[in-house]
């Protein structure tokens, strides 16, 4: 088996400005991997390019240069029909935007990913999950009609369920509150332990403290690597950025 799931090298990324031919560079020449039950955080300040990474290293905004691989795949390079079923399959988000379907009630969304790939819905073993997350709305209802943190944890359980092999969440906590967010945690690390990547872009530094290794983000540059991080550790290498 190969421990190395993620690998990119030297990722940029620029995106139009909309003056004539002018370019404005989010990611400049990225490298960094990520293995086999690994807890990866991604911290820095707001507008240094951690979405953006996230984005390009898990196959949804394709590069403008470098290279990236998921479990020896280039996503950018498979056809439609297929990377449909390596992000069903293999890969997992989690948005910040949550990434829903309104016509669709919470359960419906959760287990969408399972029916699409044909396997079997336990509704017991469902419902125990949103259990287990504090969930406590109708699983029956429309999304439109649940809160903010609802709707998160709806789009975290349908990640959970779908036992995938890497998982890219994007502020995963960021609508929970404290204990809710604490409960999440404490699922992905588990998952961790079952051999599941997680990539995670958090601004929680006391949560980044708590993964295996945490790299530090400024202005579109990896600008430090920790590995087993502490609270202490990654807010002086966030500090000293700022200087």
């Amino acid at each position: 088996m190969v421990d190395k799931v993620i690998n990119i090298q030297n990722i940029a990324k620029s995106v139009s400005t909309g003056r004539r031919s002018e370019k404005l560079e989010i990611l400049h020449g990225v490298s960094l991997a990520a293995n086999v039950g690994e807890f990866l955080s991604i911290v820095g300040p707001s507008g240094s390019g951690k979405s953006t990474l996230l984005h390009c290293m898990s196959g949804l905004s394709k590069q403008t240069s470098g290279s990236v691989n998921i479990l020896g795949i280039d996503p950018y390079k498979l056809r439609p029909a297929k990377s449909a079923v390596f992000r069903r399959t293999k890969v997992g988000f989690i948005f910040q935007s949550y990434n829903l379907l309104p016509a669709l009630t919470a359960f419906d969304n959760i287990v969408l990913p399972l029916r699409l790939s044909r396997k079997k819905v336990d509704k017991a073993k469902i419902y125990q999950l949103l259990k287990s997350i504090n969930f406590d709305a109708n699983p029956d209802s429309f999304v439109s009609s649940l809160s903010g943190g609802e709707r998160q944890k709806v789009a975290i359980a349908r990640v959970l369920v779908s036992n995938c092999k890497v998982i890219f969440a994007d502020e995963p906590t960021g609508a929970l509150d404290s204990v809710s967010g604490k409960i999440i945690f404490g699922l992905l690390r588990d998952l961790t332990k079952q051999g599941v990547c997680v990539v995670m872009v958090t601004h929680d530094i006391e949560m980044a403290a708590r993964t295996d290794r945490a790299i530090t983000l400024r202005d579109g540059k990896l600008r430090k690597i920790l590995n087993k991080p502490n609270a202490q550790e990654l807010f002086e290498a966030l500090s000293d950025e700022e200087k």
